[in-house]
Order: structure tokens, then C-alpha cells, then sequence
């Protein structure tokens, strides 16, 4: 049954993905060079997902709903972590071609995160709480102590956002592991293209954070987590 209900997300989560990234295409394209100016810039690196990769976005979402399923419950606990997937990797997809974190998905993701917890699901509201708290203070202080130091925007207060999602729904415990596990996926991605396109290239860490915190909830849908 678990992965009948997995099979069904995924047909339901590839259609509204293929649907969703029309609407983000026409969202993108509509975005002029005072909103992004660095989209040209030979320092930052960005890559067009759309019409290079067009079923990439779509099958993860499916893939990952299908998996969490499968792994998981089938209950409405179960679809709520397929839903913050879903909005997870809409950000990520959105990070890696923009280098943006729009609020109008991060603050949505992240009171759901808290709603959910405050009825029952998840951890307890308490670590939702505090998650969504250490997390933006934990990269905000990264933020504004390199801004200080270097005069230079490390990270986009995006990022800092996007780990308050993370907190609020993983809770404060999973915390110090994703943010361990996203630091090291940075710097296997940041050694690569710094070695494919130049040592001064800028890119997106949302995504890294993103992988990190589907990699342990996964784990703990298969209750081998922290």
C-alpha cells in the first residue's frame, strides 16, 4: 500500500511539476537585469535547467515523492514531507538559475513547517521553534560577520531564510547535521566548478542545504537518523 500511494504522488507530483515550471519559466523570464544584474556576469555561475534538462525538475519531484511514500507512512504526515520536497526543490531549481530565494515561498514553507508541528506532526512545536530560530541566527551571524570583515555579501540573505525553513520543519536537533552535510557538498561543488570555470566563481549554496536536508529525512523516514 505504502508504495501504491508513492506511485499515485508521483504521477500527481510530475504533473504538477511539468505545470509549475511553465509558470517558473514565464516567472524567469520576466525578470530583467535590475532584479538580478549578476545573471551576466562571467563570476557568477547559473545554469538553464529549463530547456537544457526539461524533465530534471519533474522527475525529482516525482522521484521524491514516490520515495518518501515508500520509505515512510503513507498518512498525512507522510504527505506533508512530500510537500515540503516539493517546495524545496522548487527552490532549488530556482537558486541554481537566479541565484534568488524568493520570501513568497520561504515564509509560506516555513509557517506551514510550524502549523504542522503545532498540529501534531513532526517534532514538537517547541523545536520547530527553535529550529526555525538557530537556523536563521546560526547563517545570519555568518552573514553579517563576513559583510563586516571583507566589506563583500558571502551569502545572499536568502540562504538564511532557506535554513529557518529547514529549521522550523527538521527541528534544532538535525540542525548541526544537515548544516555539516550542506558545508560539505559546498565545497565538493564550490572545488569543482571552481576547477571547471575559474577559482572566482559564485554560486548558489541553497541547493547543497536542500540535498542535505532531503538526504536526512530520508534517513529518518527509515529510522536511521539522529
Amino acid at each position: 500500500m505504502p508504495f501504491l500511494n508513492g506511485v499515485v504522488a508521483a504521477l500527481l507530483g510530475f504533473g504538477l511539476a511539468h505545470w509549475g515550471q511553465r509558470v517558473l519559466n514565464r516567472w524567469i523570464d520576466g525578470l530583467g537585469e535590475d532584479r538580478i544584474p549578476w545573471i551576466s556576469q562571467q563570476t557568477v555561475w547559473v545554469h538553464d535547467f529549463r530547456t537544457r534538462h526539461r524533465y530534471l525538475f519533474p522527475g525529482l519531484v516525482a522521484s521524491s515523492a514516490l520515495t518518501t511514500l515508500w520509505l515512510g507512512r503513507a498518512d498525512l504526515q507522510g504527505w506533508a514531507f512530500v510537500g515540503l520536497q516539493w517546495g524545496l526543490l522548487l527552490l532549488a531549481f530556482i537558486d541554481l538559475e537566479t541565484q534568488l530565494l524568493p520570501d513568497g515561498l520561504t515564509q509560506p514553507l516555513l509557517w506551514s513547517g510550524l502549523i504542522f508541528h503545532a498540529l501534531g506532526g513532526g517534532v514538537s512545536l517547541e523545536q520547530g521553534v527553535w529550529g526555525a530560530v538557530l537556523g536563521y541566527l546560526m547563517l545570519a551571524g555568518v552573514y553579517w560577520g563576513f559583510r563586516g570583515l571583507t566589506k563583500r555579501e558571502g551569502m545572499g540573505q536568502g540562504d538564511v531564510k532557506l535554513l529557518a525553513v529547514i529549521g522550523a520543519w527538521m527541528g534544532v536537533a538535525q540542525l548541526p547535521l544537515i548544516l555539516m552535510g550542506a558545508a560539505s557538498l559546498g565545497v565538493v561543488g564550490g572545488l569543482s566548478l571552481g576547477w571547471r570555470k575559474g577559482l572566482k566563481v559564485a554560486f548558489p549554496f541553497g541547493p547543497f542545504m536542500i540535498l542535505a536536508t532531503e538526504c536526512v529525512l530520508w534517513m529518518n523516514l527509515q529510522g536511521r537518523g539522529a
